[in-house]
């Protein structure tokens, strides 16, 4: 019998236990909206995304880049931080804003969780626009599976444990595995919101605070399933997150 693979789900970055992650394959989700836009943005042909966890760290990351070719993006409490150049829409990261540019890029939830997932051997980052080719990308990497939410300010979210569910119910259909408590909420929450994806990104509470800032447009963005067939994957040394694998063998998406 083929050894069962460990899937774990952190409903958020603060309960991921220390050193949980060496040597295994996370993936980063923050639907609303940091790993949306990050797809949106190597998608558009930026030639790369540099996370950065605080504003003055992205100040000063850009200020010592060759300048014309990068670009600050981000947004702190869901608004566009002033003096950046783009704010967390993904429809404001276009072939004509960005291609060929690095975005130096930090967000309130989003690159807090990229940071924590940074231990793991290998980063992915998730979203519904690129759920497929992540699919693939989980099916070929049989490293334990662990999958890191952003939460909103250390609470976990509809919409990231909405994902996470999908992605555990597609491992499970593709081969045994051993699966947290987390992992079972958020197979429970696909079962229950995943074939109304659109609503349930509205009535979550981030939707919701979204659309009071006049940003309803990102959640239908963020609700298009397998726009992309890439998998943007986190490098080291500098840390940037770069495509790392294209491709999508066939949808996974249940509808």
């Amino acid at each position: 019998m083929a050894q069962e693979r460990d899937v774990q789900v952190h409903l958020a970055p603060e309960l991921v236990p220390a050193g949980a992650l060496t040597g295994c394959l996370a993936v980063v989700i923050d639907v609303l909206r940091a790993t949306t836009t990050i797809v949106h943005a190597l998608a558009a042909g930026c030639t790369d995304v540099r996370p950065c966890a605080d504003l003055d760290e992205a100040r000063r990351l850009a200020d010592s880049m060759r300048a014309g070719r990068v670009l600050l993006g981000g947004e702190r409490e869901g608004k566009p931080v002033p003096g950046f150049d783009l704010g967390n829409s993904p429809g404001e990261y276009t072939p004509k804003t960005c291609k060929g540019c690095t975005v130096v890029f930090t967000t309130t939830n989003g690159t807090k969780a990229l940071a924590r997932a940074a231990e793991a051997e290998r980063v992915l980052i998730a979203a519904f626009v690129n759920f497929s080719a992540c699919c693939e990308q989980l099916r070929q990497d049989r490293r334990p599976l662990h999958m890191v939410c952003a939460g909103q300010s250390g609470s976990p979210t509809l919409e990231d444990t909405l994902l996470a569910g999908a992605f555990v119910d597609f491992v499970c259909e593709e081969m045994e595995t051993t699966l947290n408590d987390s992992a079972r909420l958020a197979w429970d929450c696909f079962e229950n919101h995943g074939r109304l994806l659109a609503g349930a990104l509205e009535i979550s509470t981030s939707g919701v605070g979204l659309c009071k800032l006049g940003y309803a447009a990102d959640l239908a963005a963020a609700a298009e399933v397998d726009k992309f067939n890439l998998v943007p994957e986190l490098r080291r040394d500098p840390l940037r997150l770069e495509v790392g694998a294209v491709g999508i063998v066939k949808s996974r998406w249940q509808k």
